[in-house]
């Protein structure tokens, strides 16, 4: 599957201090990417994002810090508050052939083992104990799937496909008919 040009990986939380550094609530797994890539984009959505070139980051208080060539001031960091800061696909981590990035199943469709069509993948979040799948489907609450061994019998980004096999009750848990 080919990698978009910008992908979601954090959001800048405002300035900290007064050199310039700027929070960012990362979405990654490895913050190192930041500084390994050095080059990330940030703005209200990824038509408008601007580039900004990294020269340092750190963690604090659960939080990275970014020192970015462009930002000298606590001013200039404060007014990236709130903007969703992006990375180059191209600049992402290879993966393993059993792996996938969550941005790649995005609208990808959700089937039984049997072929019954649930829906789409709207996203995926983490939930702390484990990451979540959310399933949309016209007419139909969304549907959450804890992404676990148990449940998910495969992923296959590239066909646009994760097939599921859900514990009896969990659909009509969620307000979906167990059979249709």
């Amino acid at each position: 599957m080919a990698l978009p040009d910008l992908v979601l990986m954090g959001r800048a939380a405002g300035a900290f201090g007064i050199k310039g550094e700027v929070k960012l609530t990362s979405f990654a797994e490895d913050d190192g990417i930041f500084e390994r890539v050095g080059l990330i984009y940030a703005g209200p959505e990824p038509g408008a994002a601007k580039p900004f070139n990294v020269v340092g980051a750190r963690r604090h208080s659960g939080r990275l810090l970014l020192r970015l060539k462009e930002i000298a001031t606590r001013e200039q960091a404060a007014a990236l508050g709130g903007a969703w800061v992006y990375l180059r696909g191209r600049d992402l981590d290879p993966l393993a052939d059993d792996e996938f990035y969550w941005f790649q199943l995005t609208g990808a469709q959700v089937l039984t083992p049997e072929g019954r069509l649930l829906g789409r993948v709207e996203t995926i979040t983490d939930a702390g104990a484990q990451e979540l799948m959310v399933v949309s489907a016209p007419g139909k609450p969304e549907l959450l799937v804890p992404l676990v061994d148990e449940m998910v019998r495969r992923i296959d980004p590239d066909e646009g496909r994760v097939v599921i096999d859900l514990p009896p009750g969990l659909l009509e848990a969620q307000g979906w008919e167990e059979e249709e």
